[in-house]
């Protein structure tokens, strides 16, 4: 799931992030190197030819002093998974939110980056809502638990969310469309479009109930060609690629104008489809996308299939046309695109599901085995850290502002953050 601002990081090899290096070499520093000229320089010898002069021999200022030395090369390992240490006693764990905060079943967070002052965002499963938290972390940590008038259909079984332009934020439900249990699944399900602004978030809005005559809440779109919806990710605009679970594919999602708060005009999406049946849900496990806005490459953990999967969406064209299940959406078959890559697989990656990056580091959490890894863009093992959560518990990653990882503990219904040891 996940934006791709990236703050810099710098990196062994692979330009590995939060390396600590090693020393210069330690040891106690050579002493001078003093040359003994000899008897010659008494005039005790005869002159040779062959014998260089006293002072044609190097003289002890010309030898390299010991800090002038090469550095060796620094250490391996990520400062924020342990630096090797690899269990949670090398890392500092501090649990952000509770029950007490609204959290139940969260599955994904993300920071605004459009907010004044920190705000994390968590989507919760269990009851289909949304838990802000303001200043997380700090002293002045507050935090306030939003149910949407309609979250019922426009955020049931929330999975994933992702902040776009400025203003909104997008959701997927891993959901075939129940309106929680009161109707059977119609398949009439997708990613969602919302405000960010808490004066108009999960808020009715008259104007629309009055031309509509019923309340849908404060959603800004929808597009529904999308069932079961494990993850998503913004590319620009109203633009948000999304992990559609009942077709096994990538979808580019495009909400093009949205129709204002709590409105119901969803006739103008753009939804093309691209690697069709080539990745995997597996149910209750989201799997959460990266969009890197610099080269348009793809990451996606492909759970069921236990890998991170690369789409180099800067190629393909829209192909045929495909059935579509709301009325004026445009949903097209990707054409001439490029193969889906496997960028990385373990034999002891199970259930990939959170997914974020930081400079070149990509952070890959392991549902099954509660374990986050540290990759390089190639696949490259860089470090890991077993976090000691449940199997099941953890989801979404996120990288703080300050490079600490915030994760989503669904097992156990908190947010915790990971810090390196002081």
């Amino acid at each position: 799931m996940k934006r791709s601002v990236w703050w810099g990081v710098t990196m062994i090899a692979v330009a590995g992030w939060g390396c600590t290096p090693g020393g210069s070499g330690g040891g106690d520093e050579e002493p001078p190197i003093v040359i003994d000229p000899g008897p010659e320089a008494d005039g005790g010898a005869p002159e040779s030819d062959a014998m260089p002069e006293p002072d044609a021999m190097p003289e002890p200022d010309a030898m390299p002093e010991p800090d002038a030395m090469p550095e060796p090369e620094p250490l391996p390992g990520i400062d924020v998974l342990g630096h090797e240490g690899h269990t949670p006693d090398s890392v500092q764990i501090t649990v952000i939110g509770t029950r007490d905060d609204g959290l139940a079943v969260p599955r994904d967070l993300d920071f605004n980056p459009w907010a004044e002052t920190p705000e994390l965002w968590v989507v919760n499963r269990h009851d289909d809502s949304t838990t802000t938290f303001f200043d997380p972390g700090t002293d002045d940590q507050d935090a306030v638990h939003l149910i949407d008038p309609y979250a019922l259909h426009f955020m049931e079984e929330v999975s994933s969310i992702a902040f776009g332009q400025e203003g909104t934020f997008g959701t997927c439900q891993e959901s075939r469309n129940t309106y929680n249990g009161q109707g059977d699944p119609n398949d009439f399900m997708g990613p969602s479009l919302w405000p960010s602004d808490l004066d108009v978030y999960a808020r009715t809005n008259p104007d629309a109930v009055a031309f509509l005559g019923f309340d849908l809440g404060s959603h800004l779109d929808m597009q529904h060609e999308s069932p079961l919806c494990m993850g998503i990710a913004w590319e620009r605009d109203n633009v948000y690629w999304v992990f559609e679970g009942l077709t096994g594919s990538i979808a580019r999602n495009d909400f093009r104008e949205d129709h204002g708060p709590g409105f119901d005009d969803h006739s103008d999406g753009v939804v093309i489809r691209f690697a069709v049946g080539e990745v995997a849900r597996v149910a209750d496990v989201p799997s959460h996308l990266v969009y890197d806005q610099d080269t348009g490459l793809l990451y996606i953990a492909d759970t069921g299939n236990a890998r991170v999967a690369l789409l180099d969406t800067s190629t393909g064209s829209p192909g045929r046309n495909l059935p579509v299940v709301e009325p004026g959406t445009s949903l097209r078959l990707a054409a001439d695109h490029a193969p889906l890559e496997t960028v990385f697989e373990h034999p002891e990656l199970e259930l990939p599901s959170g997914l974020a990056r930081r400079g070149d580091v990509l952070f890959v959490g392991d549902n099954a085995t509660g374990r986050i890894w540290g990759i390089s863009p190639l696949g490259e093992v860089i470090d890991y850290l077993d976090t000691g959560i449940e199997p099941g518990g953890l989801m979404g990653i996120e990288v703080g502002p300050e490079g600490d990882l915030w994760i989503a503990d669904a097992w156990n219904h908190r947010v915790l953050r990971i810090s390196p040891l002081e």
